[in-house]
């Protein structure tokens, strides 16, 4: 199975021609990364990845150009902090609440083939700047995903997760209304049996299970940091998956 990306770039490849002037050539020698606007990385979040939203709790997003077009852009957030606690198990307490999540990220078709390990690479480093010790990433295999990306830039992978949550639909589209998680955060409350109760007066909206994917992680801290947290994190890093 492909992945959604790469499906939706190659149905792009076949008619969309960039307008007038067509697209700049995709040099990864000549690339700039840089942050982006929350606006700028939307249009391109949007239009190629698999959920089809920004996702919450968005703290940074970088992207790529090519002669000042942009290509590809990759979204940072948040954890949480029922979510950070976890993983005290992966790096140890004292490192726990000094992670981000790579919550989305997408490039054009056009965009050069190594775009996105380019700029995924330069992410982190700016993360790193910020103070950040790790860094989590997910691949969902509904979307046709093993987190190549991930493997190629020497993410450590963690097997699957066990929890099932639950998202809230639009039933006209597939747009994500809520997680189980941001209902905990909003409301107080989570889980299968409250969000339906939640539901009842909703029709246009519709609950839908999301199952277990695919957990990398990326160690950002120096020599000295990285060594404390993997005494923890060395047995429970995986074989990469294989498509």
């Amino acid at each position: 199975m492909k992945a959604h990306q790469r499906i939706i770039r190659e149905q792009k490849e076949k008619t969309d021609r960039g307008g007038l002037f067509g697209y700049p050539k995709a040099d990864i020698s000549k690339a700039v990364c840089k942050e982006v606007t929350y606006k700028q990385a939307e249009k391109i979040i949007l239009e190629y990845e698999w959920l089809g939203t920004m996702g919450t709790c968005v703290k940074f997003c970088y992207g790529i150009f090519f002669e000042d077009v942009l290509a590809g852009v990759i979204c940072f957030g948040d954890m949480g902090l029922i979510v950070c606690n976890g993983y005290g198990k992966y790096v140890g307490e004292h490192y726990k609440k000094k992670g981000l999540l790579l919550n989305r990220g997408a490039c054009t078709w056009w965009a050069h083939e190594h775009s996105a390990s380019k700029l995924i690479a330069f992410g982190l480093r700016e993360i790193k700047k910020k103070g950040y010790k790790f860094c989590v990433a997910f691949s969902d295999d509904k979307a046709g995903e093993i987190g190549t990306v991930y493997q190629a830039t020497n993410w450590y992978f963690l097997g699957r997760t066990k929890d099932v949550h639950y998202d809230i639909y639009y039933k006209d589209s597939n747009k994500i209304f809520m997680g189980d998680r941001d209902f905990f955060t909003k409301y107080g409350f989570r889980g299968k049996g409250k969000i339906d109760i939640w539901l009842q007066d909703k029709p246009h909206l519709e609950r839908r299970t999301r199952f277990a994917k695919g957990r990398y992680m990326k160690l950002l801290g120096n020599r000295t940091e990285n060594k404390q947290m993997m005494k923890l994190l060395k047995n429970k890093i995986k074989q990469y998956p294989k498509r």
